[in-house]
């Protein structure tokens, strides 16, 4: 019993000594991984090495065996110090830490490694569906301008930055079910709505070279008003859009708003305002769901500068129709030939900006 009391505190002692020593020893090792946390973090999200990355390994008190410029080439190898080459491509960082610890742990013991990914290869990824402007969009995350802290910036790479130098998506787009598609697989389906409402970020996804994104349409424009502004508030939305002006104004003609200025009293002022005979206080605005139906709206610009949608027509009528049914009569006549997309010369090719 003596023995034990006198070797419990002396173990203690010895025991909080050797926690010290770790610590002294690690602190290099957890200093460094503190400082590619910014890195490593741009490499999450399933991105997966291909040919053309180059990476950089780091394996603390091994100088050696940590190497930097180290070229995925096209067969998809990568040539490590100490280990040789290594099948590299379409593995995560992850992945990789996990493989060069197991190889280098028959060199050193228990190895430290840090993978980092210095520069990307451009990608390549597919548009096709209800977006503004469909086709290949090829991205360079090392361009000038997408670092960050030293540590290379993936923003280029994701779902919600595509769409938008791809001008947006159109009013008709089904933003609940847009796919991204890799090969014949759809590895994705991403509820966008959730992003512009929330800022989920799990549905702002990393894409990789080769995904194809397919946005739905849908069969009219369902858009709620709401989810419409907030739709132009965000990245994905049309940068900008046509309306038509007609009637009193000082020049009549096809309009394009700024997504971030899509008001009545806008167009008006494109179309270079009332013209002294004009009615100032009700507007009317003919609206298209789809091709072929529309509805007519009557608005107070004085009293509500409503936010306008793609292909709106408004009319401006004389201030001296001021009678119910001359007005209505005047309001007919005059949007009578705009009753449908096809006829109004701000077909869906406008829309869409093409």
């Amino acid at each position: 019993m003596n023995r034990e009391r006198y070797n419990q505190p002396t173990f203690q002692k010895l025991a909080c000594l050797l926690a010290a020593v770790c610590l002294v020893i690690l602190a290099p090792f957890q200093a460094h991984a503190e400082a590619l946390q910014g890195s490593i973090e741009f490499t999450d999200g399933n991105y997966r090495v291909g040919a053309g990355d180059v990476l950089s390994v780091f394996v603390y008190h091994q100088k050696d065996l940590s190497q930097t410029g180290i070229l995925v080439r096209p067969d998809g190898l990568a040539s490590f110090n100490g280990i040789g080459e290594v099948e590299v491509a379409g593995r995560t960082v992850s992945e990789l830490n996990k493989i060069l610890t197991k190889e280098l742990a028959e060199l050193v013991i228990s190895p430290r490694v840090s993978v980092n990914i210095d520069k990307m290869k451009p990608g390549t990824v597919f548009l096709a569906g209800a977006v503004t402007h469909p086709g290949m969009y090829q991205l360079d995350p090392n361009a000038a301008g997408s670092k960050t802290d030293g540590a290379i910036s993936r923003s280029q790479l994701r779902l919600s930055n595509i769409l938008s130098n791809a001008g947006g998506v159109k009013m008709s787009a089904d933003l609940t079910k847009v796919q991204v598609r890799r090969g014949d697989t759809v590895v994705r389906t991403v509820d966008l709505w959730k992003l512009l409402q929330n800022g989920a970020g799990s549905s702002d996804v990393y894409l990789q070279s080769g995904d194809t994104v397919f946005v739905p349409q849908l069969p009219q424009m369902a858009m709620s008003d709401a989810q419409y502004e907030l739709l132009l508030q965000s990245s994905i939305g049309p940068k900008s859009f046509p309306v038509r002006v007609i009637g009193e104004v000082k020049t009549p003609g096809v309009y394009r708003l700024q997504g971030d200025s899509p008001f009545l009293n806008s167009a008006v002022a494109k179309a270079g305002g009332y013209k002294e005979s004009a009615n100032q206080k009700v507007v009317a605005i003919r609206r298209f769901a789809n091709e072929n139906d529309m509805t007519t709206l009557f608005v107070d610009p004085q009293k509500l500068d409503v936010t306008l949608r793609p292909n709106d027509v408004l009319y401006i009528s004389e201030a001296k129709v001021y009678k119910a049914g001359k007005f209505m009569d005047s309001v007919n006549r005059i949007l009578s030939p705009f009753t449908s997309l096809g006829t109004t010369a701000l077909g869906f090719s406008v829309v869409n900006g093409n």
